[in-house]
């Protein structure tokens, strides 16, 4: 696969239209996905950053899952801006930063391979989305690439012992970076350490390797040890709607491809023969000598296994979005073979085509709902509230508490608010009602009706994209004209 010493995908202004340009896109889609109101889970983020008093706090006093550390600092460094979109920035910069790194992953193995791997990497709406959101997983995804690539040019023990060392750091400090983002990295790392494992095991000078393993394990292992001593242990699950390991593995695949479909199961008719070409692929590597087959098995049986092994009491889809990168680097390898094929090109263009089509049909209603339309809720409720105070309640106390605690400062004004928690309703008259769901549930019901209450009629709705965020489906007394 790689190229010859004359092709001119090795000039730099190749190799700078091969980088450069899905650099250019990456940045430009994740930046217009800041622009939308910030969801729930950034508002806890958020209040959590305020409440603490010294940065170490975010690392020791907490003890909540929403606190991905390194983002939750940078929120504390930022907390006094009005410019929303702020929050979000150290998101995007680790998720264009993502560009460049799966270009280097790919690059050991061919430019063609690594330019299709930036372009995935660029449009892929999951990883946009979290790209572009104030919480940690853009930064474990860097971190996850940047140590999968670093490990494979560590094991191939081609640049002597200067090169073995730094490949070693990189690895060791990119999963550091990985784990201080979101601890869903280890999904990442404990597969690459077993997988690099077994590769040294096969190797002559064990114990010298196993040395070696054990160095550039430490740095990570190291920082998970002492986060666990003063947080994990502590740690306080907030938790969600209950979602099947299956239904949400189902759906990341989906959304990854650009399926149309909504439900999970259908995204099977492409699994099945991806899954074959899967198996085929690997086996190539494996006959190759490529050490990468073991890495990347191990990291795709790693969902699997979790499917079959664990029953948590909470799961959401964004949980394993760590593992979407490796496979579109698996994809990038497979349709290189297209573009090196006799009359594959056109067969490649079309398969890009359809991809990108599919990504930027759920990137535009991301663009269009963003992760909630908090302040177009509270817009509508004040436009169509005659005059006194805003007298609402909600199916969900703390996501509603937490949402207007936010919001009514920044839409309402000097208009007062008054909130009646799921106790008191019925005993104090409301005038609105908030149903909450998440973002691929459908409007809530035309109608409810509540215990010692009048009749609710749905009168607005106000989506929210699929992969995080809040739906709000609006109800008065009175039905809408």
């Amino acid at each position: 696969m790689n190229e010859t010493p004359t092709s001119p995908a090795r000039s730099p202004m190749w190799l700078l239209l091969l980088v450069g340009i899905p650099i250019a896109v990456a940045a430009v889609l994740r930046v217009l996905g800041t622009h939308n109101d910030i969801w729930l889970d950034e508002i806890i983020s958020l209040q959590a950053a305020n409440d603490v008093k010294s940065p170490w706090q975010i690392f020791s006093g907490i003890h909540s899952d929403n606190n991905h550390y390194l983002n939750t600092l940078y929120l504390y460094f930022v907390r006094r801006q009005s410019y929303g979109p702020v929050y979000r920035y150290l998101s995007v910069l680790f998720g264009v930063g993502l560009i460049p790194a799966g270009y280097w992953l790919m690059a050991r193995q061919s430019r063609v391979e690594a330019a299709i791997l930036a372009g995935l990497l660029a449009c892929s709406y999951p990883l946009i989305h979290f790209s572009s959101e104030a919480r940690g997983y853009s930064g474990a995804l860097l971190g996850s690439v940047l140590a999968y690539a670093a490990l494979t040019r560590w094991l191939e023990e081609k640049g002597g012992l200067r090169q073995s060392l730094w490949m070693g750091l990189t690895y060791g400090l990119a999963l550091v970076l990985a784990v201080l983002s979101h601890l869903t990295a280890c999904l990442i790392w404990f597969p690459l350490a077993c997988g690099s494992f077994l590769v040294l095991m096969g190797r002559p000078g064990r114990l010298k390797s196993v040395l070696w393993w054990i160095a550039i394990n430490l740095p990570p292992a190291i920082v998970l040890g002492v986060l666990y001593f003063f947080d994990l242990r502590h740690l306080e699950l907030l938790g969600g709607p209950p979602m099947t390991l299956a239904h949400g593995l189902g759906r990341l695949l989906a959304l990854a491809l650009g399926w149309p479909a909504k439900d999970s199961m259908t995204v099977m008719i492409v699994l099945a023969p991806l899954a074959g070409l899967t198996v085929w692929q690997l086996g190539t590597l494996r006959k190759s000598g490529d050490a990468s087959w073991i890495l990347l098995a191990m990291i795709f049986v790693t969902p699997l296994a979790c499917m079959l092994t664990l029953q948590p009491a909470f799961f959401t889809l964004r949980y394993f979005l760590v593992t979407i990168p490796f496979v579109y680097v698996l994809g990038a390898m497979l349709l290189a073979r297209l573009f090196l094929a006799p009359r594959g090109r056109a067969v490649l263009a079309v398969v890009l085509a359809l991809f990108v089509a599919g990504q930027a049909y759920l990137y535009a209603e991301f663009l269009r709902v963003g992760r909630g339309q908090f302040t177009a809720g509270l817009q509508y409720i004040i436009a169509h509230t005659p005059s006194g105070p805003l007298r609402m309640e909600s199916n969900q106390d703390f996501r509603s508490i937490m949402e207007l605690s936010y919001y009514a400062p920044r839409v309402l004004g000097n208009t007062e608010l008054l909130y009646v928690p799921q106790q008191k309703q019925g005993a104090i008259p409301a005038d609105w009602y908030i149903y909450h769901e998440e973002g691929y549930d459908p409007p809530g019901p035309p109608e409810l009706h509540l215990p010692q209450q009048p009749t609710w009629y749905r009168v607005a709705y106000f989506g929210a994209s699929e992969l995080s965020g809040q739906v709000w489906t609006i109800y008065s007394h009175q039905p809408a004209p």
